[in-house]
């Protein structure tokens, strides 16, 4: 199955589908739910990514972005912040300002914080502010009382909270399980394929049962995306079946209606191009048909996002 992206401005488009996929159109909108904008070169340090990261060490800023991913089909994004500043949220903001292709940003705000309500109240009225990514400077206890008060402060103000978990552990998964259960009407979207690492090989009998009971919350989505990242060969491999036995179970569990595009840019520098990484997952999701597409794409990210897409 072969993928052709567009030139600049111009849909998303697949040729030379098999027979099953003959009914294929392009996409309404394409968003991608998950990049990162700073510059390094600020004088105040960025807290990510590591200076000796000669790929990623350099600014990654809203025009880059914009010609690459336009080239490639996008047609909207949400950037997630990867600052832990709390002023970086205005930085993104500001950066964007007036650029309708710029849908989203997943904030960061300091979960610990007793002011949390009061920064979250005041960055929302940017309606861009989409929600925050459950960070700290220090390890979270999603258990603290003070966590899941401000969490469910996020839930009232119809704001959604994006979670981060690393190496495809089982107990991270387990977290968010136990959070989804404890306040079940927070949207919750878990990032990276549930930080799996991408071996190529099927996910163990405790992994999977672990996803089937986390998919039980009909409040969780799960990005489909740093498939890249967190393939264990570096370079990544670009074939589709070394990620199959992993999406498969993930696509088993959370349907076509929870599973939502996000590419990790810049972080796909380090194995290919921009349009590489879109080709890999829509070779999966071209499988599915056309109405997985449109969800994957852009229809599972406006409900999650409360995006104004129609």
């Amino acid at each position: 199955m072969k993928s052709l992206f567009l030139p600049l401005g111009l849909a998303f488009a697949l040729i030379d589908l098999p027979a099953a996929g003959d009914d294929l159109k392009p996409v309404k909108h394409l968003i991608d739910t998950h990049i990162h904008l700073y510059d390094t070169t600020r004088e105040v340090k960025v807290s990510w990514p590591p200076a000796g990261d000669k790929v990623l060490y350099h600014p990654h800023l809203p025009p880059e972005y914009s010609k690459l991913a336009k080239a490639a089909g996008v047609t909207g994004v949400v950037v997630v912040e990867a600052s832990t500043r709390l002023e970086d949220n205005e930085w993104v903001l500001k950066k964007v300002q007036g650029d309708n292709f710029y849908l989203g940003l997943v904030g960061n705000v300091d979960v610990y914080r007793e002011d949390f309500e009061q920064h979250v109240a005041r960055l929302k009225k940017d309606r861009r502010f989409v929600g925050v990514r459950a960070r700290s400077k220090k390890k979270i206890d999603f258990a603290n009382d003070l966590v899941l008060v401000n969490l469910g402060m996020l839930a009232k103000h119809n704001l959604t909270m994006d979670y981060l978990t690393n190496g495809g552990g089982i107990p991270g998964i387990q977290t968010i399980d136990r959070v989804a259960r404890t306040i079940p009407n927070l949207r919750i979207v878990v990032n990276h394929c549930l930080g799996y690492d991408f071996d190529g090989k099927a996910p163990s009998a405790q992994w999977i049962a672990t996803v089937e009971a986390l998919a039980a919350n009909k409040n969780v989505s799960v990005k489909i995306s740093g498939l890249y990242q967190r393939c264990t060969t570096q370079p990544a491999v670009k074939e589709p079946d070394h990620y199959r036995a992993v999406l498969d179970v993930l696509w088993k569990h959370f349907g076509g209606e929870r599973l939502i595009y996000g590419s990790n840019w810049p972080c796909t520098k380090h194995s290919g191009s921009y349009a590489s990484f879109l080709k890999l997952v829509d070779s999966y999701f071209s499988e599915k048909g056309q109405e997985a597409r449109e969800n994957y794409y852009w229809k599972n990210a406006a409900t999650a996002y409360r995006l104004p897409l129609k």
